[in-house]
């Protein structure tokens, strides 16, 4: 847009000075408004390709033969310096014969202008040096116009090419980041969950051990009390025992609260998912859940395994973990031969396990033939008892 707007600047000028100088509006001059106006909209609607070398090369032909067409050589100008090796002459091999077709083009613009200072009179039109040398300069002034366009046109393409790279910079940064974070995010939660195992095992292993001793001396001191005849004695020995097993049984929750919390379910489903000789392919959308429908999935996964690989022909396995807004879904399914429940489960006691895990759980179990395989579908609500 920019380069039309200077040579529209540049076509009023010359058609105003060819009129001046002339003193008529000759058929020439016509014909080199439509030429320069077809150079204009040409050179840049196919970015100076081969149309617009043919038309600035007949524009520069026609004012070799018809001096009245020279006042409008500046616009051509403009479109003569955008023409370049590297962007309008790509279709020829020789990288000598498009340099010297694309210089020829350049200054195609100036054999006019020679013309003009070699005849002082052309076709009956008479040409005063001043009128030549300022026809000149206008024509210079085109040809650096289109030049800086050009030299504008190659810095905004680099700043765009830059504005590209800088985004794909941010982006990628921004990934790295997103997953630098997702990796400390699970090396801490799993630092955390090595850390509560180790406390209950600690406590089950030092105080649970002090608190077993304590309760069996305080049991036998109350035996040898009451033998001895000091029932006070055994009464206090009584409520030790009682309290004691009290903190121990507080101490047992607290071991398997913390042990509970301290099961990683995606390792422990991504564990159970790992079988020989089966392609298993695992879709968890679980990121957390309590440790009792932890267990009971994992088991059911390695169940469900272990049937597909002794009693089926399946060679790949999908294993389906859904989190629903009021319950947990877990599917296996394999692409083996649809088999009985007898002969795929010796004597479906397998099958009964997985079952009896989810209706502990408040939930239920379904085993059986399912789209020419096998399937295992396990739901259980998100209840109060199935968190515990």
């Amino acid at each position: 847009m920019r380069r039309l707007i200077f040579q529209g600047l540049l076509m009023v000028m010359g058609v105003v000075l060819g009129i001046a100088v002339i003193g008529d509006v000759p058929r020439q001059l016509v014909y080199a408004v439509v030429l320069a106006i077809c150079c204009a909209a040409v050179g840049e609607y196919t970015r100076f390709g081969i149309a617009a070398i043919a038309v600035i090369v007949s524009f520069s032909l026609g004012a070799v033969w018809y001096p009245g067409m020279c006042w409008l050589l500046p616009v051509v100008a403009v479109d003569a310096a955008a023409i370049r090796d590297d962007g309008s002459l790509r279709r020829m091999a020789r990288s000598g014969m498009r340099k010297c077709v694309t210089l020829c083009v350049r200054w195609s613009w100036t054999i006019p202008l020679a013309g003009l200072a070699i005849r002082k009179n052309t076709a009956g039109l008479a040409w005063d040096r001043e009128w030549i040398a300022v026809l000149a300069m206008l024509a210079m002034l085109g040809f650096g116009i289109g030049l800086q366009l050009v030299r504008f046109d190659d810095l905004s393409l680099q700043a765009k090419r830059l504005q590209d790279t800088r985004r794909n910079q941010i982006r990628q940064l921004r990934n790295r980041l997103s997953e630098s974070e997702e990796d400390r995010a699970a090396s801490v939660r799993s630092a955390i969950l090595s850390e509560r195992t180790r406390i209950a095992r600690e406590i089950h292993d030092n105080v649970g051990h002090l608190l077993t001793r304590a309760i069996m001396q305080s049991e036998a001191s109350q035996v040898v009390a009451r033998i001895s005849g000091q029932d006070a004695a055994a009464r206090g020995f009584e409520d030790i025992h009682a309290t004691v097993n009290e903190a121990m049984t507080m101490v047992r929750r607290s071991v398997h609260d913390l042990k509970d919390r301290g099961t990683d379910f995606t390792a422990q489903i991504g564990a159970a998912s790992q079988a020989m000789g089966l392609e298993v392919v695992l879709d968890n959308a679980i990121d957390d859940a309590p440790a009792a429908v932890a267990r009971c999935f994992a088991t059911t996964i390695r169940e469900a395994l272990n049937n597909t690989v002794r009693h089926s022909d399946a060679r790949a396995v999908h294993v389906t973990l859904r989190d629903m807004p009021a319950l947990w879904q877990l599917v296996v399914q394999d692409d083996g031969h649809a088999i009985s429940t007898e002969s795929h489960d010796d004597g479906g006691i397998g099958l009964a396990d997985i079952e009896e895990r989810a209706r502990a759980l408040g939930g239920s179990a379904v085993c059986g033939p399912y789209h020419g395989g096998w399937r295992v579908f396990v739901s259980v609500p998100k209840s109060k008892e199935a968190s515990s």
